[in-house]
């Protein structure tokens, strides 16, 4: 089984945490979108990653991948419990991969970290403070009303807590701390303390820590 994409997008991280939680072994082939279209755009139709090659078959996008894995391997489970617990881990899956990606992805590591440390290139100050300032608490505000006092989504952990920690944690490099924002600041290091979440923490740490932005304490929305 291989894996292709880069370690810092959310999604494959996602994907690199599904298969480390389910014991599957697989190779990570780097591939970066950005760097390599051509090559991108032949695994994915839209050039993105990240990409699952498995048998012969390429499958696409991060939560087809994770619901195929279960498929695969129905224990331990990705998706657990009735009905309703499923549906409420499906949607803060999705909430991660669109709304929170695209401001703590679209906006904070892409303006501070890839453009200000990786490529040395000019950073929209402006869009970083009204994200930091306004859309960014906004989000978390509604996610703290989500997030259990104790344990997690359902009875064991899931994508929710995978999904919303892997795109979390590129906001973690942009110097993003949630002390103001105590159930979910709970909630997240709760899932740190998963040894596969620790193990891939210090892989990251151990590549990317000259990348990593100052810490600010994000405010609450108002």
């Amino acid at each position: 089984m291989i894996l292709h994409g880069s370690s810092i997008s959310p999604f494959v991280r996602k994907i690199m945490l599904a298969l480390a939680y389910k014991g599957i072994n697989y190779e990570l082939k780097p591939l970066n979108p950005f760097l390599e279209k051509e090559l991108a755009q032949k695994r994915h139709p839209m050039g993105k990653v990240p990409v699952l090659e498995h048998n012969e078959h390429n499958v696409i996008d991060s939560t087809v991948i994770a619901h195929y894995l279960d498929d695969l391997m129905p224990v331990p489970p990705l998706y657990p419990g009735d009905a309703a617990t499923r549906a409420q881990i499906r949607w803060l899956e999705e909430y991660a991969d669109t709304r929170l990606t695209s401001l703590v992805g679209g906006v904070l590591f892409y303006q501070k970290i890839l453009r200000g440390k990786m490529l040395g290139k000019e950073v929209d100050d402006q869009a970083v403070e009204q994200c930091q300032g306004q859309h960014l608490p906004l989000a978390l505000t509604y996610l703290e009303e989500q997030i259990p006092a104790q344990g997690f989504i359902g009875s064991q952990l899931s994508m929710a807590e995978i999904s919303l920690w892997s795109v979390l944690r590129s906001g973690w490099m942009a110097g993003i701390r949630l002390p103001n924002y105590p159930r979910l600041h709970a909630y997240l290091a709760r899932i740190e303390q998963e040894p596969w979440v620790a193990n891939l923490m210090a892989e990251e740490d151990h590549e990317l820590a000259g990348f990593y932005c100052k810490p600010i304490i994000l405010g609450t929305y108002e």
